[in-house]
């Protein structure tokens, strides 16, 4: 039966693609832009040359965010006797990662069809198959399994909005999922999902997330990016276009007691940037693109549009205050270790169903606050900013929040040695 949900699988992706493609290349110049960035890889075309003297690990992540958090385990697997592939999903990811020592090959991820997923197995041919967080996908699955590649889930995570959507269609998932041989669950609750959605063949450990032992020793100086430390430094990380509008109104808020301040909006999307834009003219708000300052001697205006990657960490760890994105609306919201490893006051809107986990821990230690709307953002905004030792305090209690929690690296490692 799952062989023919795959053969349904992959007509209606087909469909899609066939339909998608045309219609991005013809209407979306960041559609083209992306299309057209080493575009073989997607179908699997890999100058990759395999070791017979060496054992290969891959390793497969979405984003920019699951590399990062990822670098430790491929450093940790790094020796003579080991290959290690990653593959990435965005582009931004690959150009970040193409930089890292730790790996032989990187290559974007191919489409998740039959033909070409089978064909990337038989080239890689790893010993293990670790796709991180929340990569699910149907060909990629039945291809390592249908070629015995043992499949080892890490971080593994699953929201529950996801979890009942999936669930719904189990009689679909249930097979795929099946053949995942173990999932390094984040939480208890992640674990228990996979189990649910695989009907209990999926073995899990939960081993926590990787994502606090990151090393965030190092960050940025006010004087990188031309700021004094008499500057009030307000952060909207990883924010959706449906949420520009709150953050306009906070930044006129907080301007009018606040006349020193530098807002820096960072968009999760980077093509959002001109929809960004076109909102804050409209509000009448003055704005600085994050670009320009890397111009020596330009500083912001008292607005400033992240349109770079990869400078996010770099701005919280400047910040007076954070905000985390995607957590206004109905959007599961974005991670807010990165922001609390800093010492920095975290707030987020009731939506974090992406990183619940995350964030219960850090409103129950006092380092994280839950906003209702735009208006209370900005109210509460008002009040820490008010109050330095108590910024102080709350930035403290977001740091100790995210030192108690690692470990979860070694406990990885350790337990994916066992399926090697």
């Amino acid at each position: 039966m799952t062989a023919f949900f795959l053969f349904i699988y992959n007509v209606l992706f087909a469909v899609f693609l066939a339909i998608l493609i045309p219609f991005g290349l013809i209407f979306s110049s960041n559609f083209r832009r992306n299309f057209f960035y080493k575009t073989k890889e997607r179908f699997a075309i890999w100058d990759f040359k395999r070791s017979l003297l060496k054992k290969t690990l891959w390793f497969h992540c979405s984003s920019i965010g699951e590399v990062r958090a990822v670098e430790p385990l491929l450093y940790a697997f790094k020796d003579d006797k080991t290959q290690i592939v990653l593959t990435v999903a965005t582009k931004t990811a690959r150009e970040y990662a193409k930089n890292l020592k730790s790996i032989d090959f990187i290559a974007l991820f191919p489409l998740d069809l039959y033909p070409l997923m089978s064909k990337a197995f038989e080239i890689i041919n790893p010993v293990l198959f670790f796709p991180i967080e929340t990569e699910l996908w149907p060909s990629m699955f039945y291809s390592a399994h249908a070629k015995k590649i043992k499949i080892v889930g890490v971080n593994g995570r699953i929201s529950e909005k996801t979890f009942k959507t999936y669930n719904k269609m189990s009689f679909f998932w249930s097979g795929f999922i099946s053949f995942i041989d173990a999932v390094l669950a984040r939480s208890e609750d992640d674990a228990k999902r996979y189990e649910a959605l695989s009907k209990g063949k999926v073995k899990t450990f939960v081993t926590g997330n990787i994502k606090y032992d990151r090393d965030f020793s190092v960050g940025a100086s006010r004087a990188d990016f031309n700021l004094t430390e008499d500057d009030i430094v307000w952060t909207a990380g990883s924010i959706r276009e449906d949420e520009i509008a709150a953050i306009i109104e906070v930044y006129k808020t907080l301007i009018k007691t606040y006349p020193n301040i530098k807002m820096f909006i960072a968009p999760r999307h980077i093509d959002k940037i001109e929809n960004i834009k076109t909102a804050l003219d409209r509000a009448k708000v003055p704005f600085t693109l994050f670009s320009s300052q890397l111009h020596k001697g330009i500083g912001f205006a008292a607005a400033a549009v992240v349109d770079v990657f990869g400078k996010l960490q770099d701005i919280y760890s400047i910040s007076d205050l954070c905000f985390i994105g995607g957590s206004l609306i109905d959007k599961g919201g974005q991670n807010p270790i990165e922001a609390a490893a800093y010492s920095k006051p975290v707030l987020f809107g009731k939506y974090m169903d992406n990183f619940k986990m995350e964030a219960k821990l850090l409103t129950d230690s006092g380092g994280a606050i839950v906003v209702k709307n735009a208006a209370d953002l900005a109210k509460i905004s008002l009040n820490l900013l008010s109050d330095k030792q108590k910024l102080k305090d709350m930035g403290a209690k977001a740091l100790h929040t995210v030192k108690s929690q690692k470990g979860s690296i070694q406990l990885t490692i350790e337990k994916i040695k066992e399926f090697l």
